[in-house]
């Protein structure tokens, strides 16, 4: 993850003569005196109330971000910065600039906090705070959306986050498979999926899990008696997440449901797209 280091106090008391200046009505006078003394809440009320009354006041659209980044809330950050920008004028280039930096070593700082929390085994300690270190990138973001490296570290967290969540699950999850009890483990990794979002690497891990355990039950299953095709239900039970992870980002998770969905179509009497399956594995282990 990159650091970043800007040098700027958040521009609370930068400019403060040109701020606190000018012809302005009662609500942002007031606002901007809130903002200075640090009463974000305030401020945020004030402005909100100004830009209301005047939608083009391009000032009131900016220090009503500028006090919600304080207050730590990213969605309306960005619903403010959407409005600022919207007017075209971008007189706050470089406050804008500094508040970004200013957030982002924030969240730099609080990002290697979690880590060195999470070497000492505390997990939960460390998810929070690497939860508020996602935060103020995602306030960071939301004041320089084409900060491509902030996108990726706000991808990486959610990432950290989901797998330090969803790690006692699988734990549990592989222990029940290696007693045998394939119920057990999927019902506990359908519970991890509860707590990831869709298409993270975590969420990956755990569909993968799943459709393996699905697998070796469906052969035990076989085993026990190859003439009842019953353990075909285990093998379309894998199948849709098996595919799903075809369209992974991760060339090893592609590779990996390839190589069970030739074995998935080939019990399932679905021929033709083993063999599709098998070019596709193919393909992917020369580009490796």
């Amino acid at each position: 993850m990159r650091s970043v280091k800007v040098l700027s106090v958040f521009l609370i008391f930068a400019a403060v003569i040109t701020f606190l200046t000018g012809c302005n009505s009662a609500e942002q006078t007031t606002a901007k005196l809130a903002y200075q003394q640090g009463d974000y809440k305030k401020a945020e009320s004030e402005f909100l109330k100004e830009t209301n009354q005047n939608p083009t006041n391009e000032e009131a659209w900016f220090y009503l971000a500028m006090s919600r980044a304080q207050l730590g809330n990213a969605a309306g950050v960005l619903e403010a910065m959407d409005k600022y920008r919207a007017l075209g004028k971008n007189s706050f280039r470089q406050e804008l600039t500094e508040a970004w930096g200013t957030m982002y070593d924030r969240g730099y700082k609080q990002y290697e906090d979690g880590e060195k929390i999470a070497k000492t085994g505390k997990d939960e300690d460390a998810v929070k705070k690497f939860q508020e270190s996602l935060n103020n990138f995602e306030i960071a973001l939301a004041l320089l959306p084409d900060s491509s490296f902030v996108k990726d570290n706000v991808a990486a967290l959610n990432n950290r986050v989901n797998t330090i969540l969803v790690k006692p699950v699988i734990d549990k999850g592989v222990e029940l498979e290696k007693n045998g009890d394939f119920a057990g483990a999927i019902a506990e990794y359908n519970k991890g999926l509860q707590k990831v979002s869709k298409g993270s690497g975590a969420y990956e891990v755990i569909i993968y899990n799943i459709s393996l355990a699905n697998l070796k039950w469906g052969e035990k299953m076989r085993e026990a008696n190859s003439e009842d095709p019953a353990y075909k239900e285990k093998y379309q039970a894998a199948l849709p997440y098996l595919e799903e992870l075809t369209g992974s980002k991760d060339k090893d998770n592609k590779l990996n449901a390839y190589e069970l969905l030739i074995q998935v179509y080939a019990n399932l009497g679905m021929n033709d797209k083993a063999q599709d399956a098998i070019k596709m594995r193919d393909q992917l282990k020369d580009n490796k």
